[in-house]
């Protein structure tokens, strides 16, 4: 299969491949060798370099698509996608919390089961570990043009139930891992962060939506602001007492992930923030990728209320 185009580190897809939604309308194809429709600036003119081409056909395994804006796409569409991936989210961060809950309440009794089935961390750990290793291997081969594992895996994504024992397989593995995290800070603290936490992502959801402004574009530089995250989580590898780094990294973190909430919720809605009274959007999330959306949202969720643990919690 030819390697897949990409824009902004994220896979293009065509709009056309709907196989779960069967009245949704088809778009024109672009002939062999014809210049890439997504290869325009900011203001919609085309760029001044020459445009990518087309040469092969287009892989029906896409992450996102340029946004289409076709009066004649019916609203509920869109909406049904938008519906199934906030389902998706829910359950995933019900399971998670719920597995977290003995962690906070029970805190003693909870640490010494583990410590005496302590082949449930190991197991949770090593599935974690390489989740985060083979996530970021995929993100490179996104940013790369793709290769046959990557296809496999977008296929999986898009595939039930592989999709769905993919995502419930890392809610309870974060479950045990956010659980230990919180047994450290005291339930007061735990409880405050949680609700502030909450608070924090309705808002920046409600802007994301609601802006004008359109974030779809910055793809290249979240990863460079995620590099640069790395380099703090380095830095501070080498100074594991000081509580002033641990509070930047943290700090840094969290805005990090609240930029990609903003980001991630965009590209989810889609065209449809207009019918909210958003501005309009260069890139969303192919329908058939429901479930890497739900997985990308729930990554920022997560890290987001982590961050905000770390830097503004306290410890037992």
């Amino acid at each position: 299969m030819a390697a897949s185009v990409v824009v902004q580190g994220k896979v293009v897809g065509n709009g056309d491949a709907y196989p779960n939604y069967p009245n949704a309308p088809s778009y024109p194809s672009y002939p062999s060798g014809a210049p890439a429709p997504y290869a325009y600036g900011s203001g919609g003119a085309p760029l001044p370099s020459p445009a990518v081409t087309v040469t092969a056909p287009r892989p029906q395994l896409e992450v996102v698509q340029l946004s289409c804006r076709d009066a004649a796409l019916p609203p509920e569409i869109r909406l049904s996608f938008i519906k199934k991936v906030y389902g998706i989210l829910g359950t995933m961060l019900l399971i998670t919390f719920g597995i977290s809950t003995p962690f906070i309440f029970q805190t003693d009794a909870t640490l010494k089961f583990f410590s005496t089935h302590a082949w449930i961390l190991y197991i949770a750990a090593g599935i974690v570990i390489a989740q985060l290793l083979f996530n970021l291997a995929m993100s490179c081969q996104m940013c790369c043009g793709g290769s046959s594992l990557l296809q496999s895996y977008l296929w999986m994504m898009k595939t039930p139930p592989w999709n769905y024992l993919y995502l419930l397989t890392f809610s309870v593995c974060f479950g045990i891992f956010v659980g230990f995290l919180c047994a450290q800070y005291t339930v007061k603290s735990v409880l405050l962060i949680f609700g502030l936490t909450f608070i924090l992502i309705v808002a920046l959801t409600i802007y994301a939506v609601k802006t004008q402004a359109d974030f779809t574009g910055c793809g290249a530089y979240i990863m460079v602001l995620f590099l640069g995250l790395i380099m703090l989580f380095l830095v501070y590898s080498f100074f594991p007492g000081s509580n002033v780094l641990s509070k930047v990294v943290a700090g840094a973190g969290a805005m990090l992930f609240g930029f990609l909430i903003v980001y991630d919720t965009q590209q989810i809605f889609g065209s449809a923030s207009a019918t909210f009274g958003g501005g309009k959007r260069d890139l969303e999330y192919t329908l058939d990728m429901y479930a890497m959306a739900a997985w990308d949202l729930y990554l920022d969720f997560l890290n987001f209320f982590i961050y905000l643990l770390q830097l503004l919690g306290e410890r037992r």
